[in-house]
């Protein structure tokens, strides 16, 4: 079996196969929603610090990281751009902020992660952390609020949550992963090598990583209701899969020369609607039917199309 078609198949394992599961779970009322939570709360604060903290003690650091911060702003801000002035005709600011977050917000921890370790190792996988990290941050100071005008925008300029301090926002136990990209850096930069036993270990928790993370996925995400949605969400396909991903490729072909680090962002470039979209959408009573459309329509083309074609051109 080649390379590429076993990366293939532990693509459709790691993804297609949590999500169904989950999907039966769900259906059988063998899971409840707090159970899930919790579920979801152990892989970001525990699996997810795990996996930094061994990925970037392997990592050879160089000046070139510090790069990734300025390229990785792209994958927001661009689709936000873009979002908003494709959903300029909409009428109803609910349906609009849902759209704009579906094009906002992209699968670059989890399924970019998978993909990145799969066609790179743990440098790939390693280099995810910090554009996932940066999104965590932007998801709160940035794409919340844009949510609030929205949801203020639908309601009639209805009153919004509570203001909560700048510290509040960036410090929470949902960005320890943080510690974990700074142990493992210290631990790189200090010239200690780590051990090759922990290299197995490093790729059972990626695959568990997944799973836990996709298992919700079945358990919160109503199909059938997004199905009116899908031909409405069809402009967020050329932004996730074409003009995102050339424009990043060819401006880290002009800033990287680790080649390591271009593969990497391209794929984060090319990641579907992430499910933090849906989350956000139901959060500040966007439309959730929109965002819910968008993660499904562009995870199964993911899934189908852009990963194995990832696969041929950057293995």
């Amino acid at each position: 079996m080649s390379q590429t078609l076993q990366s293939f198949l532990w693509l459709i394992f790691d993804t297609i196969c949590p999500i169904a599961l989950g999907y039966v779970l769900h259906a059988r009322g063998l899971v409840t929603r707090d159970q899930t939570q919790k579920l979801i709360t152990f892989n970001v604060r525990v699996v997810y610090t795990l996996l930094a903290f061994l990925a970037f003690w392997r990592l050879r650091l160089t000046a070139e990281i510090l790069w990734i911060v300025p390229v990785s702003l792209l994958l927001t801000f661009v689709p936000y751009g873009i979002g908003m002035a494709m959903s300029r005709s909409f009428s109803d600011p609910a349906e609009r902020g849902a759209f704009v977050m579906s094009a906002m917000l992209g699968n670059t921890g989890t399924l970019g992660g998978l993909v990145a370790f799969l066609i790179m190792g743990t440098a790939g996988y390693a280099y995810v952390q910090i554009p996932s990290v940066l999104q965590n941050v932007l998801l709160v100071l940035f794409c919340f609020p844009v949510c609030q005008k929205f949801r203020d925008q639908a309601q009639g300029g209805a009153a919004g949550a509570p203001a909560r301090s700048l510290r509040e926002r960036l410090v929470t136990w949902n960005q320890v992963s943080v510690l974990g990209i700074a142990v493992g850096g210290a631990l790189s930069a200090c010239g200690l090598t780590q051990p090759d036993a922990l290299r197995p270990l490093f790729a059972g928790f990626i695959h568990c990583s997944c799973w836990i993370n996709f298992l919700p996925v079945g358990l919160l995400v109503d199909f059938a209701a997004a199905r009116h949605c899908m031909r409405r969400v069809a402009g967020i396909i050329p932004i996730k899969f074409v003009i995102l991903p050339a424009l990043v490729w060819g401006l880290c072909e002009m800033i990287f020369q680790d080649q390591t680090i271009t593969k990497t962002m391209v794929i984060l470039a090319a990641t579907p609607t992430a499910i933090s979209a849906v989350i956000t959408a139901a959060l500040f009573d966007l439309k959730k039917d929109v965002a819910i459309a968008s993660f499904i329509g562009t995870s199964v083309l993911f899934c189908l199309i852009v990963g194995p074609a990832l696969f041929l051109l950057l293995s």
